[in-house]
Parts: structure tokens; C-alpha cells; sequence
């Protein structure tokens, strides 16, 4: 399983809400034809954030999705030129955003990489290697470590 591609990496991004990001990277993931109808899929991952904001602290977004729209369990990875606010648990404003787009019978994999994305970036010297590498192959090769371990 490979979820995550360099052409969905996206550095130092001019990012200016919540919404915008979220729908920048879903514009990103129709782009990269990973799901089949945007409006569709931006539906579903902003009923999620409805529930309860996927900013998960420490500077940290995984917004996500799980749609019938979703051709197979990719990931965007997001990191932000500002901060901005994601309502997020601890109040922090957010500077990495993975987004997560999910098939609807995949179950298993997309928990296993929800944990193995918080896992590392509770890493600090990791985190600060993905904001700090201006280089889409660097934070690849980072990045491939998680999937790994999938």
C-alpha cells in the first residue's frame, strides 16, 4: 500500500483559514484523481470536522474523509507558510496538516495510519524536519517511514 506520493506533498503553503486549507487539499487529492467528485468528498470531511475538530493539538491537522468518491486511502501532506486556526483540542494553531482521503471499506489501514501519524509527530525533532526541509524529496523520505510501518 502506498499512501504517500511526492505529488501530494505541498511545502510552506499561503494557507489563511480552516476552510481554505481543507479545500485546497481536497482540490489537490480531485487533482491527482484520488476521489471522484470533490463537492462530494469536501461534504464528507467537513461533516467530520462538524463532529469534532481533527486539529489534534501541538500544531498538528488530520482532517479526513471516508466517501464512496474515494478511489483508493491516499494522504496530502500540508505544511503551512503561517499559522492558522483549526479549533484544535489544545488551542494551538496548526503549521502541518495531513489530510486523509478513505475509501468506504477501508478500515483497518486508515486507523493503523491515523496512529502512526500521531505516533510521529509527537517526535519533535521529526516534526521540525517536516516544517523546517524545503525539499518535497526530504519530507518523502521522511514521511515513507510512517507508511512503512503499516
Amino acid at each position: 500500500m502506498e499512501v504517500f506520493k511526492r505529488e501530494l506533498i505541498y511545502l510552506q503553503e499561503d494557507i489563511i483559514s480552516k476552510g481554505h486549507c481543507i479545500t485546497t487539499m481536497a482540490e489537490y487529492l480531485y487533482e491527482n484523481d484520488k476521489i471522484e467528485d470533490l463537492n462530494v468528498f469536501l461534504e464528507a470531511v467537513f461533516e467530520r470536522e462538524e463532529i469534532m475538530s481533527t486539529g489534534i493539538g501541538r500544531g498538528i491537522a488530520i482532517p479526513h474523509g471516508r466517501s464512496s468518491v474515494v478511489k483508493e486511502l491516499s494522504c496530502v501532506l500540508m505544511t503551512l507558510k503561517n499559522e492558522i486556526d483549526f479549533d484544535s483540542i489544545d488551542g494551538v494553531p496548526v503549521k502541518i496538516v495531513f489530510m486523509l482521503c478513505v475509501p468506504e471499506d477501508v478500515h483497518s489501514e486508515y486507523t493503523q495510519l491515523l496512529s502512526k501519524i500521531s505516533k510521529y509527530m509527537h517526535d519533535e525533532s521529526f516534526k521540525n524536519a517536516l516544517l523546517t526541509s524545503d525539499s518535497v524529496d526530504e519530507v518523502y523520505q521522511l514521511i515513507k517511514g510512517i507508511e512503512n510501518e503499516i
